[in-house]
């Protein structure tokens, strides 16, 4: 069905982050890569990804894409569909197949990392983090995201108490240090500014991407609080200058080769005061970054909210590092945006 109604067409990829390079690896497996002619996405730059040119949504011209259909690259279907109906898109040429947003996995994977998968089932502490883990592998598995998009919570990185994905042992003071990795335009920071009423000690911010960067320097520099604090670099395992995928909003990231590079910092090494809760979205980078926060995890042991959903491994390397890193840690996953895309493991 997904081949005849797409036979003969010109494809664009509506959204150019990592469920649009999912989607592209999908139809080059079904021998259709040809067919897209390129992505189409809100807040990337013009350029190119994989190999694909990119295409500012305000800039599409009817003209250009009269015979051509859309493919939804996100969960987030009503919000996209709206969006690209107002640049005159009959609705008869978009679609969305949930398949193609599926990563498609070596079984073996799961089957060799087994016991390490069940030892961080066995480790959550709630019920609501063992059905979500649980049917976190059933998407992969089957990809039915039914059950997993009945779990969506409110409050990414703050479950605080009230929200649909609340955690009782999580709170915030009005003495937080607070460290934001992956800071992006400073939305986490303006959450977090609202939910502590703007009580709080610090505010580490790292942010590799010099777009997003930029705006984020605008933002802080027109609050003019001096108690945050911006660094324009990513963190890691180590001090070091890495090659690096930039303006790709917020999916830019490290990468093991490239023309692009960018300075990378180990928490430990530039933080050298009380920290209580950091946060990691860093594209993959997460294990490593947790690996440069050692002492700091060890003497402060913060609340720590790690994004798990980059890499199949990070599902049960990432929470089992966070215990390894400090035992007493009780261990919580909550899920976001009616997709795998957006799960958080918390230690509190």
């Amino acid at each position: 069905m997904l081949l005849e109604k797409l036979k003969g067409k010109s494809i664009y990829l509506y959204g150019a982050g990592t469920r649009g390079k999912v989607a592209l690896k999908n139809l080059n497996r079904l021998g259709m890569g040809e067919n897209v002619v390129g992505f189409i996405d809100d807040n990337i730059k013009e350029g190119f990804y994989f190999g694909k040119p990119i295409h500012l949504t305000e800039n599409i011209k009817q003209s250009d894409i009269l015979e051509a259909v859309f493919i939804i690259t996100t969960y987030a279907v009503n919000k996209m569909v709206c969006k690209i109906m107002e640049k005159g898109i009959s609705v008869d040429h978009i679609y969305y197949f949930s398949e193609l947003l599926i990563d498609d996995i070596d079984l073996e994977i799961l089957q060799n990392n087994r016991s390490e998968i069940e030892q961080t089932y066995r480790l959550l502490s709630d019920d609501l983090s063992k059905y979500i883990y649980k049917s976190l592998f059933e998407v992969y598995l089957d990809g039915n995201i039914g059950n997993l998009s009945r779990t969506k919570g409110d409050m990414q990185y703050f479950p605080i108490y009230g929200s649909s994905d609340e955690i009782k042992e999580f709170f915030l003071s009005e003495q937080e240090g607070f460290v934001d990795c992956g800071a992006y335009d400073g939305d986490t920071i303006r959450k977090f500014k609202a939910i502590t009423q703007n009580k709080f000690q610090k505010i580490w911010a790292f942010e590799p991407d010099e777009d997003n960067y930029s705006k984020l320097t605008a933002y802080i520099e027109k609050e003019k609080d001096v108690r945050v604090e911006l660094v324009q670099g990513g963190v890691y395992s180590e001090d070091a200058v890495m090659y690096f995928d930039g303006k790709k909003g917020t999916s830019s990231s490290l990468k093991k080769t490239g023309e692009e590079s960018v300075k990378v910092y180990q928490l430990d090494n530039i933080i050298n005061q009380t920290v209580s809760f950091i946060k990691m979205d860093i594209e993959g980078s997460e294990k490593d970054a947790l690996l440069g926060a050692k002492r700091i995890i060890a003497e402060y042991k913060p609340k720590l909210a790690i994004c798990i959903y980059h890499q199949i491994e990070d599902f049960w390397k990432v929470p089992l590092l966070m215990k390894s890193l400090n035992p007493d840690y009780r261990l919580y996953i909550r899920n976001y945006e009616d997709r795998i895309d957006e799960t958080v493991c918390y230690a509190i």
